[in-house]
């Protein structure tokens, strides 16, 4: 992937429209196994109403083109998805360290557990295991893992063990 200048901004509600677009055509790429309990028109009131109005969304973007964004509500980091095109480009690596900023305490996030990719990227990146879910508590009822983002405090000259927090498929 051929490296990008990457701007961050907060999201504003004329965002809507492309970052409905963004996280629909992201999730059917990254997890084409997922089912899309909503529709288009269904997740564009959510993307207005809940997410744009109600939490703190960062966007990430190269020119005029969105590449990808976060969302924050709380201690939980709702959303992170990047365009399939931007993958790898540093865009979400991005996105991760400034909601570390806007969040300095640390956050939560889950990921599916069958998404690797991303349980790979964010355990690349310093967060822990702290949960894992048969799918229950989420509304594709598909099992997750929730891992936590947050400063670590190790004495002097320690270091956290490499296969500390790995979530793997089949684990519940």
């Amino acid at each position: 992937m051929v490296a990008r200048e990457i701007a961050l901004r907060a999201g504003v509600a004329s965002d809507a429209v492309p970052l409905t677009d963004l996280y629909l055509r992201s999730r059917r790429t990254a997890m084409p196994w997922l089912p899309s309990v909503h529709d288009q028109a269904e997740t564009l009131w959510w993307m207005r109403q809940i997410v744009l109005t109600g939490q703190d969304v960062i966007v990430a973007e190269d020119g005029h083109r969105l590449l990808g964004f976060a969302a924050l509500d709380g201690q939980w980091l709702e959303q992170l998805y990047v365009d399939s095109e931007a993958q790898g480009s540093g865009v979400g690596r991005a996105l991760l360290a400034a909601a570390k900023e806007v969040r300095p305490g640390g956050f939560s996030l889950r990921v599916f557990t069958r998404n690797t990719r991303a349980r790979l990227f964010s355990e690349s990146l310093g967060c822990v295991l702290t949960e894992q879910s048969d799918g229950s508590r989420n509304e594709e009822n598909e099992p997750d893992c929730t891992y936590s983002c947050a400063p670590v405090a190790l004495p002097p000259g320690m270091r956290p063990h490499p296969d500390s927090g790995r979530c793997r498929d089949g684990d519940a």
